[in-house]
């Protein structure tokens, strides 16, 4: 009855043990149908009217002065990010929505799993996104954690623009992809090429080497382990929609404000100067609230 009622709530099918399981030991897994065909629909006619909205474009390029040099040969696709949300105006808000509880669902469900033993993964720092490929697009080989750091990215401003007062990070744990177009044939391309995940690569074996081609077939839901599996998209031949996510844990942590009109900065704010103020003027309001 779980099964059923998760099913009715989102259109999106609980993972199966064996799945789970897949995705455990060979770090990435393929459900297909997790999503039902008129939650898919639903979703690929909202990503289009989006992206025709605010669609902007993705690329790897280089940046001189105000000029951005653009490289299409690594990446050519657009997005729209769910985070800040489309307009209520333009769309389906009520596909929007579902999936946004569907990917909460998921979420819960992998949190939950004694055999994945996940880090807490933050519900408000789930990353969410349309992407869409149009003919011709693809994404060369990659991984979703970046390498450097052990995969965390300090969160505000980086240090050449500033720094920040945020000394948070956070890394990307799990990537998930939704497929949006029915009925993708073979010839069609676009296919998600998977690579071994780092616990399985052997030395001395072909570094180009796949271990999967998997079709973009509309409902289809992939799951991978964000630091250890690269993969890549195969140049489409027909303009393609898809959802894009990651699961991120967080840490805390405070770094120095290194903005140059800090008053910190400038050695001019001080700890205790700041807490006596403040206690001056709850004082002084204490006083004039006296009869």
């Amino acid at each position: 009855m779980l099964f059923a009622s998760s099913t009715a709530a989102t259109g999106a099918r609980q993972l199966l043990h064996t799945e789970l399981m897949h995705l455990h030991q060979k770090r990435y897994v393929v459900v297909p149908e997790w999503l039902c065909s008129a939650a898919t629909a639903g979703l690929q006619v909202d990503a289009l009217a989006v992206d025709k909205h605010s669609g902007i474009d993705c690329f790897v390029g280089t940046r001189q002065s105000n000029t951005v040099r653009v490289d299409r040969s690594i990446r050519d696709s657009r997005t729209c990010a769910f985070y800040p949300p489309p307009s209520n105006a333009v769309g389906d808000v009520e596909a929007r929505a579902g999936l946004i509880d569907a990917v909460n669902r998921l979420r819960n469900e992998l949190q939950r799993s004694v055999l994945m033993g996940l880090p807490y993964l933050e519900p408000f720092h789930t990353e969410l996104n349309y992407l869409l490929y149009p003919k011709g697009g693809h994404y060369m080989r990659h991984l979703d954690q970046p390498q450097a750091n052990e995969g965390w990215t300090r969160q505000g401003r980086q240090a050449v623009d500033g720094g920040s007062l945020c000394g948070g990070h956070t890394r990307r744990v799990i990537s998930f992809i939704l497929y949006l177009n029915r009925n993708w044939a073979y010839g069609d391309g676009g296919a998600l090429r998977v690579f071994p995940a780092r616990q399985d690569q052997v030395a001395g074996t072909d570094p180009s080497t796949h271990v999967e081609d998997i079709l973009p077939e509309g409902g289809t839901l992939v799951i991978l382990m964000s630091g250890d599996v690269e993969h890549l998209v195969r140049e489409t031949a027909r303009e393609r929609q898809c959802v894009v996510g990651w699961f991120r844990e967080h840490c805390h942590g405070r770094v120095p404000d290194l903005d140059a009109m800090s008053l910190r900065t400038h050695r001019l704010l001080s700890k205790r100067a700041t807490v006596d103020s403040c206690l001056e003027l709850a004082a002084t309001s204490l006083c004039e609230l006296q009869p």
